[in-house]
């Protein structure tokens, strides 16, 4: 069953889901539409006015900024040799491919609750680890199962401590302020409602991709071995600036100072947990586990190829939601939103549509950008908490990840796996998450 259900969502998911930036466009074009439609006569000079100062607002560019970092630091820090030593050990543990595919989905969860960079690498070098070495242990594994397990962890991401929207509202003067004020991370990631739900799918994740393992005769071993870092042989340092560049004990010096430094200053209460003392924390202890600074820049170049369709989509993103403003669609859905749910199922509502939304705009920052106040307000004018609407919206974002390979694009090429190999099993995750997560909602809510 659980094959012929992978197969069907495979092949609606390469038939459906066109380019990442391409849905960019249609979705500009399709504000644009509306907007035209919904406005008086000769307003089209205003509708591109918004939409240039929402391609071109600071707040909302350092935002794509920040999540960029989130990506490149997190790729830095996993792709460090001892990290890569780490995850050799852990290959070496499972005696079945039940429990390999189940240990991957769970180092993969965890990791992303630590930080969505992180966890969008780690799982896929443990799985191809394992893939490389299962043979040569006398295991046979099924190769796209560990693919799926690899990216299962972006299932949970957003209610880790990298999670975008949680940690941009507990910014001073973040852009939907007005409607939520400032919200510690002590009633988002840390409430009773996250601690719960994260936790249930960390357990619940690993144990689904246990018992999905196919029969063996249905195995299928690795087909390609994708490329990773690889130790260099020992420069040869014969100046001063070679000395500063390549020396493993700089790169020591400065990534302890700068944690340090990032630990008095919240000693002292002058930074809180936000995506700004997350990216720090990442790029020093980062910058301390590659040792060389030559080698930390090489690893952050490495990963900003993956930072590309950031730096691309979210100033459309922003370009939409200021038409979006412009045009009162924000406050039109807001209130549709408020005619169709009560302030009992309107944290399912706010999960479902971000779920929806997320198929069109795969990144959980770009989105919250757009729906961040449609959300917030509607759930303000039924009486529902804010913490609670920003956490519903959070695992809607995450859940449909499991149909949505954007983010599996890094894993793929690790891995050697085109994304039909594993969107089924990734699928499962998601019909999973579908029943668990609204049910909880409730519980909570």
């Amino acid at each position: 069953m659980i094959k012929t259900l992978g197969a069907a969502l495979s092949k609606l998911s390469e038939k459906a889901v066109p380019d990442p930036f391409v849905l960019a466009l249609i979705l500009t074009l399709g504000v644009f539409a509306y907007g035209f439609a919904v406005t008086p006569a000769g307003s089209s000079a205003m509708l591109i006015s918004a939409w240039i100062d929402g391609f071109s607002s600071k707040p909302l560019l350092a935002f794509a900024l920040q999540m960029s970092l989130v990506l490149v630091t997190g790729h830095a820090f996993a792709t460090a040799p001892l990290m890569q030593r780490v995850v050799a050990a852990l290959a070496g543990l499972p005696r079945s491919a039940g429990q390999a595919a189940a240990l991957v989905a769970f180092v993969a969860c965890v990791s992303a609750v630590i930080h969505w960079g992180l966890g969008a690498i780690v799982g896929a070098i443990l799985a191809r680890e394992m893939g490389r070495h299962a043979e040569s242990r006398g295991l046979k594994v099924h190769y796209p199962l560990l693919g799926g397990a690899a990216y299962a962890g972006l299932a949970v991401w957003h209610g880790g401590l990298s999670g975008s929207a949680p940690l941009k509202v507990a910014e001073e003067g973040h852009f939907a302020v007005a409607h939520s004020g400032v919200l510690p991370v002590s009633e988002t990631l840390f409430s009773s409602l996250n601690l719960v739900v994260t936790g249930t799918l960390c357990v619940l994740i690993p144990i689904l991709f246990f018992l999905m393992t196919p029969k063996e005769e249905d195995f299928e071993a690795p087909e390609a071995s994708g490329a990773l870092p690889t130790q260099e042989a020992p420069p040869v340092i014969d100046s001063i600036p070679r000395f500063l560049q390549e020396r493993v004990e700089i790169g020591r010096v400065v990534g302890t100072l700068g944690l340090v430094m990032v630990g008095v200053a919240w000693n002292a209460g002058e930074i809180r947990l936000g995506l700004n003392m997350v990216n720090l924390v990442f790029l020093f202890a980062g910058i301390g586990l590659q040792g060389s600074l030559r080698c930390y820049v090489d690893a952050v170049a490495d990963g900003a190829r993956g930072a590309g369709a950031i730096i691309v989509q979210f100033p459309f993103y922003f370009g939409i939601l200021g038409v979006m403003k412009a045009s009162g669609a924000i406050a039109s859905i807001s209130a549709g939103l408020v005619a169709f749910a009560t302030k009992t199922t309107f944290p399912i509502v706010a999960f479902a549509s971000a779920g929806i939304v997320n198929l069109l705009v795969p990144s959980g920052g770009g989105q919250w950008a757009v729906q961040g106040e449609v959300l917030l307000s509607a759930g303000a004018e039924l009486g529902v908490s804010p913490a609670l609407t920003v956490m519903a919206f959070s695992y809607g974002d995450a859940f449909t990840n499991m149909l949505q390979p954007f983010w599996a694009l890094p894993l793929l090429g690790i891995m050697g796996l085109p994304a039909r190999k594993i969107i089924g099993y990734t699928g499962v995750v998601c019909l999973m998450m579908l029943i668990v997560v609204p049910g909880l909602l409730l519980a909570f809510g």
